[in-house]
């Protein structure tokens, strides 16, 4: 079953105004994935569904109601909706610039070993492309963890009161469609920190394993580390299995990046719809 298709099998109900009931649908869909496992099928499934939620974000822009209601909003909430797009899109360029430094490092440990493997040899080959991926994966790990960081500045920054008109009523479209964008800031959010957990996984320090991995029998920890942990612990120490790991994290990555790519195209055009509502 494609991660499309398993998407498309979740349904849950909604109570929401008119206006934003696909919008509802699809927020539903991603909160229903769980991604607290840390398995890549998970967050993969999570990102998919992030970009099929701002393809409706994007449709719900472009609607004149909507237009009419943000417009009259004002330009508080328009301006945390375009604070909030514009760090979204940089943790999201970050993110897929990272995956794709990764698989240039990947391949080039893959390319070694099977030069090794036909020719014989080439082991100093081997040891410098190791080292290079093991450098590059201690500087991911604090780029994750600093774009962690960032998205901790989210939290409390959608407290303000809802929208009243003149008679003191709340505005009940007006509402609900502050509440439906903030929730889809709300749960990239939540699918950006899965990710970023996922790359700066539960070791804060690579080299540690030299010392400690090939001491340790396996038990249930290890059976509960993410393809990048597990090729940490191969590279690092036995590199017994070693293809198979590299093969295992390339194809988490191509996804990863397909996705990542994805969602940054349509943050950029979710923001252009923000301003184009402003400038109207």
């Amino acid at each position: 079953m494609t991660i499309k298709t398993q998407l498309r099998s979740i349904s849950l109900p909604s109570r929401s105004h008119p206006s934003t009931t696909g919008i509802e649908e699809d927020l539903n869909k991603v909160k229903a994935i769980n991604t607290t496992t840390g398995s890549s099928e998970s967050i993969l499934m999570a990102l998919a569904g992030l970009v099929e939620l701002y393809n409706c974000t994007e449709e719900f822009l472009k609607m004149g109601s909507t237009q009419r209601v943000m417009s009259s909003d004002g330009s508080k909430f328009m301006e945390e909706m375009l604070d909030g797009s514009l760090r979204l899109m940089d943790i999201c360029n970050i993110s897929r610039d990272l995956m794709v430094e990764t698989h240039e490092h990947v391949r080039g440990v893959q390319s070694c070993v099977r030069r090794k493997k036909v020719a014989g040899g080439g082991t100093d080959q081997l040891d410098v492309a190791v080292s290079g991926y093991v450098k590059f994966r201690k500087n991911m790990r604090k780029e994750a963890k600093r774009l962690l960081g960032s998205l901790k500045k989210f939290d409390g920054v959608s407290t303000c009161s809802s929208p009243v008109v003149n008679d003191g009523q709340q505005d009940e479209h007006l509402a609900a469609v502050i509440d439906a964008m903030r929730r889809v800031v709300s749960v990239s959010v939540s699918v950006l920190k899965s990710f970023l957990e996922f790359l700066s996984g539960r070791q804060s320090n690579i080299k540690s394993k030299l010392t400690s991995v090939l001491k340790k029998k396996k038990d249930r920890h290890d059976e509960r580390k993410n393809e990048l942990e597990s090729l940490d612990s191969t590279i690092c120490c036995s590199r017994d299995d070693l293809q198979n790991k590299l093969e295992e994290v390339e194809l988490s990555i191509d996804g990863f990046e397909k996705y990542l790519e994805g969602l940054f195209r349509r943050l950029i055009r979710t923001r252009a719809s923000l301003l184009n509502i402003i400038s109207h």
